[in-house]
């Protein structure tokens, strides 16, 4: 996505209303043994993208497709399944598993909400039980300037180059990110 398209994403109306925001990923205590993430490892999924926050996950061993919403927002991640075991396992379930199991491979994509970015892997600044409203007083270029500055130990320069902007600029970002954050120092 470039930097100038506003992120797709749209809640679903098919979906039942929850009640708060979608909870954050957290690894359960002895996931790598678990059935979901052996699931997750060894069934094909044949689903893809909705739009930029949810996907079809469609496991080969499986009875029916899921939707799950599967994005960055903030400092973390988002994942919600409609299946019961996602409820039942706190969050996490097969299909969240899988999902997790293809980015960490590089196999598929994971877009950010807030700055529009894509991530083709976990980012280094990723927290997966950090407060996703944390950093909502931050506009989308002060809070990418953030993440990748600050929290991920890019350069100034570094990331202008890479991002293509001028590097006196993404200094500002980066001040007023840390001034709103730290209460207006």
């Amino acid at each position: 996505m470039s930097r100038s398209a506003q992120p797709s994403w749209q809640p679903s109306d098919d979906l039942d209303d929850g009640i708060g925001a979608p909870s954050t990923l957290s690894m359960p205590e002895d996931w790598t043994l678990s059935t979901a993430w052996q699931r997750a490892q060894s069934e094909y999924d044949s689903g893809g993208p909705i739009n930029d926050a949810e996907r079809m996950v469609s496991l080969s061993g499986g009875d029916s497709p899921h939707r799950v919403t599967w994005a960055l927002r903030g400092r973390t991640l988002i994942a919600e399944c409609d299946c019961r075991g996602h409820q039942y396992h706190g969050g996490w379930c097969a299909h969240v598993a899988s999902l997790w199991w293809q980015w960490v491979r590089g196999e598929i994509v994971v877009s950010h909400l807030d700055t529009g970015r894509d991530y083709s892997e976990p980012p280094s600044w990723l927290r997966l039980d950090d407060d996703p409203e944390r950093y909502d007083d931050l506009n989308p270029a002060e809070l990418d300037a953030y993440l990748h500055c600050q929290l991920a130990d890019a350069g100034v320069r570094e990331y202008a180059r890479r991002t293509d902007r001028a590097p006196g600029t993404l200094g500002n970002l980066l001040r007023r990110a840390r001034e709103t954050l730290e209460g207006g120092r």
